[in-house]
């Protein structure tokens, strides 16, 4: 029982500085580099077709943007942040499939319930 429970706390501990190192190596990004990257996540997990990818990158670029700017304003404003994210759910929702909302939120619901809610999908 105890070389499990070192087990389990030597791979979250790693999980943990694996999930910081890929936080810190994401802000080193440019606005480009985050919405392909955050096309690309999209495209595997929902399958999008090449004319949804394009679209979806145009939404993830346009947001990349205005979150850069909010991160670089004086005033962080998180509210204006969720905004920002319900406005690109809405326009995402245009672009995908029934099938593909389904699994889109079904996403979301994973990531907040392991508490990544702020990673944007």
């Amino acid at each position: 029982m105890n070389i499990m429970k070192k087990g389990l706390i030597a791979i979250l501990m790693a999980f943990a500085s694996i999930t910081a190192f890929a936080q810190r190596q994401d802000s080193n990004m440019t606005v480009e580099q985050r919405a392909e990257n955050q096309t690309k996540r999209l495209t595997e997990s929902l399958q999008l077709t090449a004319d949804q990818q394009k679209q979806v990158y145009a939404l993830n670029l346009d947001r990349a943007k205005k979150m850069e700017e909010m991160r670089n304003s004086q005033t962080q404003d998180r509210e204006a942040m969720r905004a920002s994210m319900q406005t690109f759910n809405t326009e995402l929702g245009k672009v995908l499939t029934p099938e593909q909302q389904e699994k889109y939120k079904a996403l979301q619901e994973e990531r907040r319930n392991r508490g990544g809610g702020g990673r944007g999908n």
